[in-house]
């Protein structure tokens, strides 16, 4: 990476602290609508999904270290979902008080949800991310999700540009399929035990040679098969404190060969 790029000492200040314990309710009911019916679990907590999403993915693999020092960063994820997390990176980044910003975002959907379904799953977050839910929902509307393949969405913010490469298919085939090792990896599909596919060492294998040396990877998850998975990787793997109901969550460093 190159251009180093100093980090307005405001931003310093504001970066999201993770909720306690408090702001997190087990007993309450996940609305039908939030639950993705192909894996029997919701896409997402119902509280505070968005500041969740910065602390274990943007925190968690230095992100916005990456941005401070490079102009360039590439990242992959595995489960678009919604776009929960493209929502809250494009809010991260706007918020953020750096410009000239060139995000490549690499996702994989293997059950990818209408445009409809899309602005009822993140109809939440809109009093904090609305304007960035309705330019998602009105880009991806013109996306022919029917077919499997690559979808390429331009996306213009005040950080710069991202261009979203979204995957109709598999994630291993998604993974194989990438040119170029990304610098961050969000691992953000459903759980080990509602969605094991997603978490076997041949897929996580691939992420980690499609990692760069010193690149990150971070997830919710902390199952010992996926720390197992990650290590054999090629992945440095700790864990941190976790948000809301979660105790500990992961992060990952792409060792040297």
């Amino acid at each position: 990476m190159t251009c180093e790029r100093s980090i307005p000492t405001r931003i310093k200040r504001s970066i999201p602290q993770p909720a306690g314990a408090a702001d997190f309710d087990p007993a309450m009911p996940t609305p039908p609508y939030l639950v993705n019916e192909h894996y029997d679990d919701r896409y997402f907590d119902i509280v505070n999904a968005v500041e969740e999403a910065k602390h274990i993915f943007f925190e968690g693999t230095g992100l916005f270290n990456m941005l401070a020092k490079s102009s360039e960063l590439s990242i992959g994820e595995t489960g678009f979902g919604a776009g929960r997390l493209l929502i809250a990176l494009m809010d991260y980044i706007d918020n953020s008080g750096l410009t000239g910003i060139e995000i490549t975002y690499n996702s994989v959907e293997l059950h990818p949800v209408t445009s409809e379904r899309m602005a009822s799953i993140l109809e939440g977050f809109r009093t904090p991310v609305g304007h960035l839910i309705d330019q998602l929902v009105q880009a991806y509307s013109g996306v022919d999700t029917t077919r499997p393949g690559w979808r390429r969405i331009k996306l213009t913010r005040p950080f710069g540009k991202l261009i979203l490469n979204l995957y109709i298919g598999e994630a291993l085939e998604m993974v194989k399929a990438l040119a170029t090792p990304c610098d961050v990896w969000f691992l953000d599909g459903h759980g080990p035990k509602k969605n094991p596919d997603i978490w076997r060492p041949e897929l996580l294998i691939a992420i980690g040679e499609k990692t760069v040396t010193g690149g990150a990877c971070a997830t919710f998850t902390v199952a010992g098969a996926v720390r197992r998975a990650l290590t054999a990787a090629g992945f440095r793997v700790e864990q941190r404190p976790g948000f809301g109901g979660k105790k500990a969550v992961l992060k990952g460093v792409k060792n040297p060969e």
